[in-house]
This record gives structure tokens, C-alpha cells and sequence, in this order.
């Protein structure tokens, strides 16, 4: 399993995808930090940097990023070498995984520091401490639940063997994420209900009950959809990579 890991680590040293992962970190402090200059709020500087992370950038980086670690063995034409490895088919989707995994750690906690370093040099007041509980709740909360969704992002991937699957998913994810957030804004109970049992969408509406507290709906915890969601897709795919033919690329 270390082997096979190393051999997916060295493969990022060859390319810019590392680049990507640390540039949507810095991205949504950056514009978050430029709204808040010359007023700046450390309670708004969290809310409007977490939401831009996960509702925008946040589903279409995961997307690209798994996207990118299973496509490009299709796209150089390496996948039949890959599948004659001395190794489980098994151990390489886990590896994979645990690739995505640790581009996203680099996501959330860059954007973590970053967002940090901001506030305490724009503002002239340290972050309050039951503040800093509850956004770092809120982070890790997100990473994990982003964190479930790796398998479902891989999918897209592993069946569409092209970059375009992967970046369609991330904008169909991106289009649930905004109707979780209307639907909560206007208080439209049916909508964030259905929006809460799916992957992305609940993802978002449990965010916007963390830090504004206002969904005041019976909704499903978003640990459920989630968590079903990487079981399925993880089976799915564990099985499409143990069914595909060697000789077909596939």
C-alpha cells in the first residue's frame, strides 16, 4: 500500500495540480479580505470566506482535483500499465483516494491560515475565542463532509475517462449549493428539505446552520446523504476498477 501511495505522490512532483489545490486555498481569503478592508468584521470575514470556499470553489476544485488524479492515467494512456501492477486494483483506488484526501487537507488548512492571518492583520482586535470554536468546527465539519464525497468525484472521472464529467459535476454541484442557500435565505421549507438530501446541497445547509443558525427546518444531517454517497459510489467504483479490461484502456 506505501508503494503504491509514493508512486501517486511522485506523480504530483510532475505536475501543477499542487499549484491548483494551494491557489483555490488562497483565492477565497484573498476576495473575501479585499470586501472587508476598511471595515473589517471578523464574524464576516468567516461567514463570507467559508461560504465562498464551499459553495464556489470548494465542489469545483474537488471535482478537478479527483478528476485530474484518475483521468490523466486515461489521458497518457497508462492505465493499462497501472492495472498489470503487482497490486491489488483495490490498493490503487485507496491510493488515489488518499491523494484527493491530502490535496484537500492542503485546501482547507491553508484557507484556514490564510483567513487567520488576515483578520489579526486587518483588524486591531484578536478573534474571540468561542468565535474561533465555532469556525473551526465549521472547517472541520466541511473537510469531513467534503472528505465523503471523494468517491462520488472520482466516479466521474473513472466512467467519463475525460476532464469534461468531472467539471460538470463540480457545476451541478455548484447549482445545489446555491438553491441550499436561497432556499434557507427565503425560509422556503421544502426546498432546503429536498436540498438537504443531496450530497452537496446538505453539505451547505448544515455550513449555514453552524454560522447563522437560521435553519430552522427539520432537515436530515448532512453526515446521512454523505456518508451513503461514499459507500455507493466507493463500491461502484471499486468494482469498475476490478471488472475493467486490461487490453481496452477501460
Amino acid at each position: 500500500m506505501l508503494n503504491v501511495l509514493y508512486t501517486e505522490l511522485l506523480k504530483l512532483k510532475r505536475s501543477n495540480i499542487v499549484w491548483l489545490a494551494i491557489i483555490g486555498a488562497v483565492l477565497p481569503a484573498l476576495i473575501t479580505t479585499f470586501g472587508e478592508l476598511g471595515s473589517m468584521n471578523w464574524t464576516e470575514l468567516y461567514i463570507n470566506n467559508l461560504l465562498f470556499l464551499n459553495v464556489m470553489i470548494g465542489p469545483m476544485l474537488l471535482s478537478m482535483l479527483a478528476g485530474f488524479v484518475v483521468v490523466r492515467e486515461y489521458s497518457d494512456n497508462t492505465i493499462n500499465q497501472l492495472f498489470v501492477y503487482p497490486h491489488r486494483r483495490v490498493t490503487i483506488l485507496l491510493a488515489k483516494m488518499i491523494v484527493i484526501l491530502l490535496l484537500s487537507v492542503i485546501i482547507f488548512a491553508l484557507n484556514y491560515v490564510m483567513i487567520w492571518l488576515a483578520g489579526s492583520l486587518l483588524g486591531d482586535q484578536p478573534i474571540p475565542g468561542e468565535l474561533l470554536r465555532t469556525y473551526t468546527s465549521a472547517y472541520l465539519w466541511m473537510f469531513a463532509l467534503h472528505a465523503l464525497l471523494i468517491p462520488l468525484t472520482m466516479t466521474a472521472g473513472i466512467v467519463g475517462k475525460s476532464f469534461i464529467p468531472p467539471v460538470v459535476l463540480g457545476i451541478i454541484a455548484i447549482l445545489a449549493n446555491m438553491m441550499a442557500i436561497q432556499g434557507v435565505e427565503d425560509h422556503v421549507s421544502e426546498r432546503v428539505a429536498i436540498v438537504s438530501y443531496l450530497p452537496f446541497g446538505s453539505t451547505i445547509v448544515h455550513l449555514l446552520d453552524m454560522i447563522k443558525s437560521n435553519v430552522d427546518q427539520v432537515v436530515i444531517h448532512a453526515v446521512y446523504p454523505n456518508g451513503i454517497a461514499f459507500v455507493l459510489f466507493f463500491i461502484f467504483n471499486a468494482l469498475y476498477y476490478t471488472e475493467s479490461e486490461v487490453h481496452s484502456g477501460s
